[in-house]
């Protein structure tokens, strides 16, 4: 019908818009609660008022990047969807679309020669990545002087606060 095609064209333009909008804005805010983090640590707040707080904000940046999680439904498994989960129209495209840019079809392998074809694809990275991953040698002195030369920006009882897991008693308070 003629009210498809019409659709088809608005959809098209209006749920990338969409899309990169809402990156956006998940992105401006992850980073505006990444930046209060630093500047809780440096500010002039005693050591001890400074300890309740970071849980806090790790809560906030967990729940952020749960909202933009659970709507996107992108390449799930039957067994990783809940039992009332639907995918909408845009998830359906996007993972066509993901699938398809996902293969590859053809590279050029480390002598410059075009090698396509699945199995030929598979051999040559099979010979080039053990190859470029392989374990380089380094000198002990540069890493020593190298290690002396930085100094830590966050002490390391920050850092341990922050690899700890979120309990139920601090992520209701941040729910609020």
């Amino acid at each position: 019908m003629w009210w498809e095609r019409c659709l088809k064209i608005r959809l098209r333009i209006l749920i990338p818009k969409e899309l990169h909008e809402r990156n956006k804005e998940y992105k401006i805010m992850e980073n505006q609660l990444y930046q209060s983090i630093f500047d809780f640590l440096l500010s002039d707040i005693p050591e001890p008022a400074k300890l309740p707080g970071l849980p806090r904000y790790k809560a906030k940046i967990v729940r952020l990047d749960a909202r933009r999680m659970e709507k996107t439904m992108l390449d799930k498994n039957a067994q990783e969807e809940m039992e009332d989960e639907e995918p909408s129209f845009f998830h359906i495209l996007k993972m066509v679309k993901r699938r398809e840019t996902r293969v590859i079809r053809q590279i050029v392998d480390m002598q410059g020669n075009n090698v396509s074809g699945h199995r030929n694809v598979l051999k040559t990275f099979a010979t080039h990545l053990p190859q470029k991953y392989e374990p380089i040698d380094i000198d002990q002195k540069c890493n020593t002087r190298l290690q002396g030369v930085i100094t830590l920006t966050c002490p390391t009882k920050y850092a341990v606060l922050l690899e700890q897991s979120i309990t139920i008693e601090e992520l209701s308070p941040a729910l609020r």
